[in-house]
């Protein structure tokens, strides 16, 4: 496979292609679609990827999928620009970047912290590119070995990081997470073929969608706020610009090389991981960030600190390249969006899976050198626009609140094209409201939901794969064991705290 993977001809014959101007004009279009759908929110990379796949299909293969792989990535950054400005992640994997990126925003850094974001995130595209071309085969290996008690205990470690995480009351924050795993199980037993808390609904039988949830609990809740509040900026801080901002964002992340370093493999590593993606990366990044801080800067984390930032970032783009490995060497999705890519892919007349290396090798490098030049454009995309994002936080809010507002309903509608899910965006809008009122963590909340499926499945197919033994099931294999290890560290450091 190895050998495979590095077959000088077939590399010659990729480069030829990426070297074709139509071929540029599709990465560098690709690459700002991808940055303007994935800032809005609600429409993550995985609804870019979907809405803009059948647009391709007059175009040749290598053309199509270079245009819809760069699309990808620039929507896994762009999700980070509305995160830091308005607290409104473009995308699920961007929520962490909220914590400390729109704290920083209220400090009147927001232009500092764009800056820092977009060299994060392209230079953790360009190392994850490098990871997916050298080491594809032996990680999609050990992500193979990853059964169903694994991916719950995987779950479960990361729902355990919630209060570590934001060193939150331990109580609340499991009360959240309780509260986002009950709605993550409504709509469709998976197992049983029975309706569960539809409440006689039929549009609920396909369950609440996370995205939808999203939207309601930061983007409504933050335009309630918003309203009440009058600004982005509080009054007694300046939005602090230009070409100095810049310059420090790169000195900052050039003095944080472990801080970067961390993030990238955490991101890459659990991006190569069958449906963890982005959403379960960062929050493992930023927990790993805090856990490593001295404690000054440790209880500082959630309150505007750039390692903050620079954890969830460089892990949200390394993810790209980790789920593109499965992706592409065992047609197994690392993530939504990589799912979308697979459909693509297979939609175009590739056959994914171990043997399209060797039956479409030239299109495959291609796309995974594109990546590339993908994320250099990232890099002049962000660091260009940073300066001129970060001047949106001058707009009053009576220009932002409705724009954001319509944005809101909008994305909500295009989830699923279901008018349920605008009554249910409006309801987690208050719901978040009480939530931020009585210091609930509105995260916990987000990471129950999410995590609800992933661990439901993974329990109930592990208990039976390991005819039904808590010993069997716990100690299936050395993966479970360290991942065991990993979620008492977890509570023992969180109760520590409390």
């Amino acid at each position: 496979m190895i050998g495979t993977l590095f077959a000088p001809a077939t590399i010659e014959g990729a480069l030829g292609t990426l070297a074709s101007p139509y071929i540029l004009l599709a990465i560098l279009l690709g690459t700002g679609v991808g940055v303007v759908f994935g800032a809005i929110p609600g429409f993550s990379a995985t609804m870019t990827i979907v809405l803009f796949t059948p647009v391709t299909i007059p175009f040749e293969p290598t053309t199509a999928l270079i245009f819809l792989i760069a699309a990808y990535g620039g929507a896994v950054y762009g999700g980070s620009i509305p995160a830091i400005l308005i607290n409104t992640p473009g995308a699920p994997g961007s929520v962490v970047t909220c914590w400390d990126g729109y704290e920083l925003t209220k400090q009147g850094r927001a232009v500092y912290t764009l800056a820092v974001s977009a060299i994060v995130s392209g230079f953790a595209g360009l190392f994850a590119a490098v990871f997916l071309l050298v080491f594809a085969p032996p990680i999609s290996e050990f992500a193979l070995d990853f059964g169903p008690p694994e991916m719950f205990l995987l779950a479960v470690f990361a729902l355990t990081i919630i209060p570590a995480a934001k060193g939150s009351s331990l109580s609340k924050a499991l009360l959240a997470g309780a509260f986002g795993l009950l709605i993550g199980t409504i709509g469709n037993d998976p197992q049983l073929s029975q309706s569960r808390a539809t409440f006689g609904q039929t549009t609920l039988l396909a369950g609440v969608d996370f995205v939808v949830v999203l939207i309601g609990l930061f983007v409504l809740t933050e335009v309630f706020r918003l309203a009440y509040r009058g600004t982005v900026v509080t009054r007694d801080k300046q939005v602090e610009g230009g070409v100095s901002e810049v310059y420090e964002a790169a000195r900052t992340v050039a003095s944080k090389p472990v801080e970067f370093l961390r993030g990238m493999l955490i991101g890459t590593f659990v991006g190569s991981l069958p449906g963890a993606g982005a959403d379960v990366a960062n929050f493992v990044s930023y927990n790993e960030a805090q856990r490593w801080a001295d404690d000054e800067l440790a209880e500082k984390f959630g309150t505007g600190v750039i390692e903050g930032v620079i954890a969830a970032d460089s892990s949200n783009n390394a993810t790209q390249g980790g789920a593109l490995i499965p992706t592409l060497t065992l047609g197994i999705p690392g993530s939504g969006a990589t799912a979308a890519l697979l459909g693509a892919i297979a939609l175009h007349g590739l056959n994914p899976g171990p043997g399209l290396f060797d039956a479409s090798g030239e299109i495959v490098y291609a796309m995974v050198l594109s990546l590339f030049i993908g994320n250099v454009l990232i890099l002049a995309y962000g660091i260009y626009g940073s300066r001129h994002f970060g001047k949106l936080a001058y707009l009053p809010a009576r220009y932002i609140i409705p724009a954001v507002a319509v944005l809101a309903i909008v994305g909500g509608f295009a989830v699923r094209n279901a008018p349920i899910d605008l009554y249910i965006v409006l309801i987690f809008g208050l719901v978040g409201l009480l939530f931020v009122k009585y210091d609930y963590p509105l995260v916990s909340l987000v990471l129950g939901v999410i995590l609800g499926d992933i661990a439901e499945s993974g329990f109930v197919t592990g208990w039976l794969l390991t005819g039904e033994s808590a010993t069997a099931f716990l100690f299936n294999s050395y993966i479970a064991v360290g991942l065991l290890v990993l979620i008492a560290l977890s509570l023992v450091v969180t109760a520590l705290k409390n």
